[in-house]
């Protein structure tokens, strides 16, 4: 019997979805993400590709067997998120950079909630969204994450290789279900962003 891990990152659908960690706002017409990543960047997993990857690991046990299977886009900064939104969409995009207090005063009470939603507030073990979330960009800012593109590359040719890949296959997805009416720029507008995080869309709601 044999055993693989599959590794993922932040999926890059985030990037363009509502009440994730990384929703963009669109500000006097320009798409902005206002994120504390410095000039880091993020290994970003496009949920697509996902499939392949763990069909690849079930159809070669003699390689998978005892692998951690690290999968990701690329790193990507957010300045190239930003220049990639706008080379496709052709609206104009920015990356700003943010200090943690200032990202975290967005969030108001929220950012000193439980970061699991059934947590117990009162458990000295319980972890904040801000704790969690300061470790979680610290790592991106740091470039301590690495991922082996080669081995991805032979694995699944066809991958998302870029953020201006994965846009341009976003527009033509929106564009071809909506005959033709609505595409990332309208997508990210207040009041279209959906979600894909069943976090955001359950409304931090439930109990185990």
């Amino acid at each position: 019997m044999g055993a693989a891990l599959f590794t993922t990152g932040p999926y890059i659908e985030m990037a363009i979805s509502g009440q994730t960690v990384m929703t963009p706002s669109v500000e006097n017409g320009v798409v902005t993400w206002r994120v504390p990543l410095g000039n880091g960047a993020v290994p970003h997993v496009s949920l697509e590709d996902c499939g392949p990857y763990v069909r690849w690991l079930f159809d070669h046990p003699e390689r998978s067997n005892g692998m951690d299977l690290l999968v990701a886009i690329a790193n990507i900064s957010y300045s190239e998120m930003a220049t990639a939104f706008g080379k496709v969409t052709g609206h104009p995009a920015q990356y700003i950079d943010t200090e943690f207090d200032t990202y975290f005063e967005k969030l108001g009470p929220m950012a000193d909630a439980p970061a699991g939603f059934n947590a117990d507030p009162k458990d000295k073990a319980t972890m904040s969204i801000r704790r969690n979330f300061t470790g979680w960009w610290m790592q991106f800012r740091d470039g301590v994450l690495e991922r082996d593109y080669k081995l991805l590359d032979e694995i699944h040719p066809g991958r998302i290789r870029s953020a201006e890949d994965f846009f341009r296959r976003e527009e033509e997805r929106l564009r071809r279900e909506s005959g033709g009416k609505t595409g990332l720029w309208e997508s990210v507008q207040k009041g279209n962003l959906k979600f894909v995080l069943k976090l955001s869309e359950d409304g931090r709601k439930g109990k185990l």
